[in-house]
């Protein structure tokens, strides 16, 4: 595995290297970073050259710049396949590295050989307000989080918000049982909850961000642009069943598309069913 930095205009991004191929960039989700691949990544790797990107502003790349979009951040994940000499590449992305993943697809075509989107239902809905209305469940703290510390009256209660917020998350994590059903009392089972600790850290100053340039992200209008072949991979739970099935509706917004599901699923499905979403992509990509 190669670790390294790329330098591009927008900061430098973080990135792992295995395997050898056709290129393939992973695209994580938020609030997470590539860690999330360390499963899935030497699976793919026994056919593709497989990238994990940081995100700005997630994992071990620089900050999050101020004013950020989906589109530049298509353009950063750009600039680290110039430094690494890759002209085209298959792209997988994950709840917002699917937005990332479209964006670069819909504005930069001759770079994406092939495209993958992969999320839960509610990552899936092409509508703008319609999915900002299903993540506000899901992302509303973040929001109301970083307006608490704004608003705090001293940098002590400020403090105070964040450490409460935290801690909070690291202690729901760090006894997480389905974790220990699936990895039990193992260096995996450390390794993963490390890097769950890891990246809630290095990712708060950088959520509400990252969530604000996912609404303002037109994600149907970047779909109808996708003329490279894809495949939709929606994670589906009774949870989420109130929203309707999306991964066909999403496909069908593009000219060369095709869906797939994954029933009864959850965001931990890269790190737990990764044969499931491994084998959904092999058999999708060429070679």
């Amino acid at each position: 595995m190669m670790r390294d930095f790329a330098k591009t205009a927008e900061g430098r991004i973080y990135f792992e290297e295995t395997g050898a191929g056709p290129a393939l960039i992973l695209l994580h989700p938020s609030p997470q970073s590539s860690r999330v691949y360390w499963r899935l990544m030497p699976v793919l790797a026994e056919r593709f050259r497989v990238i994990a990107v940081d995100t700005l502003g997630f994992g071990r790349s620089d900050p999050l710049p101020d004013g950020i979009t989906m589109e530049r951040l298509g353009g950063s994940v750009g600039a680290v396949m110039t430094e690494l000499r890759i002209e085209q590449a298959h792209l997988f992305g994950f709840h917002t590295g699917n937005k990332i993943a479209a964006a670069i697809a819909a504005n930069w075509p001759d770079r994406v050989d092939r495209l993958v989107l992969c999320g839960q239902t509610h990552s899936l809905i092409a509508d703008q307000s319609t999915r900002i209305a299903a993540f506000g469940p899901i992302t509303d703290r973040f929001f109301e989080s970083k307006t608490a510390e704004a608003e705090a009256d001293s940098a002590a209660a400020a403090h105070m918000q964040w450490a409460t917020e935290m801690f909070a998350d690291m202690s729901r994590l760090w006894w997480d049982k389905r974790a220990i059903a699936e990895f039990g009392y193992s260096s995996e089972l450390r390794r993963y909850l490390a890097a769950r600790i890891s990246d809630l850290l290095e990712a708060k100053p950088s959520a509400a961000a990252i969530y604000a340039a996912n609404f303002g992200f037109d994600f149907e209008a970047a779909l109808r642009r996708v003329a490279a072949p894809s495949l939709v991979i929606e994670v589906a739970s009774k949870a989420e069943a109130h929203l309707g099935p999306q991964a066909a509706r999403l496909a069908a917004l593009m000219p060369n598309a095709q869906a797939a599901t994954i029933e009864e699923g959850d965001r931990e499905v890269l790190e737990m069913r990764t044969e499931e979403v491994a084998r959904l992509v092999l058999d999708f990509l060429p070679g």
